[in-house]
């Protein structure tokens, strides 16, 4: 025999009464079967979609039923939730705190100080402020007057110092014109004992102390540059175009007045070419070597006579020579006083005739 055994209402209350009066039923009939008399098997069963049998829990659901069983509620299972959760934030709050001051301790003390600028040049709060091109800070305010623009900056370590022979910029960068505050120490550098935030540092005066003031200035910006292309572009649409015209007009008169010019030297080099070709071909400058070569050799003999002759005897022996041949002329003059003195004398004239008659007649014989 086989029993089925069907619900008819899900979850009704007609099911429930059908379960209660099948189940006697099927007992009774298990029962039977059980005596021997007649072999019977029995087979209950119930359809796969029946939908009076319950869910599966899920783990959650699992977690509360166990903990349901030793005791355990739901409101005790909220009550640990908000516990567990505030436990939870408070961990999470001193990581944070931790963490910042981690940080804190990473990137050093951080001190300020103003620099005093005659123009801004763009620099606005968050500029960043660069020792020889190493960003160290950035600008925390900016308070323009009539006279200056104070711009309050922060150094993020106190370990980085500003010496005060450093030069102090407001420049430009880029095709954005980025503001930067460029800070350039010079040498040679100055023997700080104490940092920024230490009170020797104002006794030092080596140093930008902490809320201290120094003065910077202009450098690279490109507002200069484009006042300086607007002023060119400015000054060529005024001056400019009647300039390049005039002397667009000059230049075509003076290539009008060569002309002429042009003509004439060509007609003289054509004159001269023929001139050129007969001084090659009637032997001239064959000539004009022939005579350089002679007077190379003249020279070189000149110079040969010079060294062979002109040595130091001879030179001493013409010295003296010349000495001598003054002396004689010396000697020759007052010769030539005492006979002119004796030529003035008459007796002596005949008496001179005289003896030259006698030695002729005497050569004569």
């Amino acid at each position: 025999m086989l029993v089925h055994q069907r619900s008819v209402a899900p979850g009704g209350l007609a099911a429930r009464r059908q379960l209660a009066v099948s189940t006697p039923r099927v007992s009774s009939i298990a029962r039977l079967g059980r005596s021997g008399r007649t072999p019977l098997r029995c087979l209950a069963s119930a359809t796969p979609d029946d939908p009076s049998r319950p869910a599966k829990p899920g783990f959650f659901g699992s977690v509360v039923k166990s903990l349901s069983d030793y005791g355990i509620g739901r409101k005790s299972i909220v009550e640990g939730g908000v516990g567990l959760f505030l436990l939870a934030g408070g961990a999470m709050a001193v990581a944070l705190v931790a963490w910042a001051r981690g940080n804190a301790l990473r990137t050093g003390t951080p001190y300020n100080a103003t620099i005093e600028f005659p123009l801004a040049c763009g620099i606005t709060i968050g500029t960043p402020v660069r020792i020889r091109g190493v960003q160290v800070g950035q600008v925390l305010a900016v308070k323009p007057s009539l006279e200056r623009v104070d711009v309050l900056v922060e150094v993020n370590d106190v370990g980085t110092v500003i010496p005060r022979n450093s030069v102090i910029e407001a420049n430009q960068s880029g095709l954005i014109a980025e503001p930067l505050v460029d800070i350039t120490p010079q040498l040679p550098v100055p023997d700080y004992r104490a940092l920024p935030h230490e009170p020797r540092c104002q006794e030092e005066a080596l140093l930008v102390c902490a809320n201290g003031h120094i003065a910077g200035r202009q450098g690279v910006a490109l507002d200069d540059l484009v006042y300086i292309m607007t002023r060119l572009a400015r000054q060529a649409e005024t001056d400019g175009v009647d300039k390049v015209f005039a002397a667009a007009e000059q230049a075509t008169s003076l290539m009008a007045e060569a002309q002429p010019l042009v003509a004439t030297a060509t007609a003289l080099v054509e004159q001269l070419t023929p001139l050129l070709e007969e001084l090659r071909g009637g032997g001239l400058v064959g000539n004009i070597d022939s005579l350089t070569r002679t007077a190379a050799d003249a020279a070189a003999d000149i110079r040969r006579l010079q060294s062979e002759v002109l040595t130091d005897g001879n030179v001493r022996a013409l010295r003296q020579a010349v000495l001598t041949l003054c002396k004689t002329l010396d000697h020759v003059e007052s010769i030539s006083s005492d006979v002119s003195v004796l030529a003035r004398d008459s007796g002596v004239q005949r008496n001179l005739k005289t003896l030259v008659q006698a030695l002729s007649r005497l050569l004569d014989e």
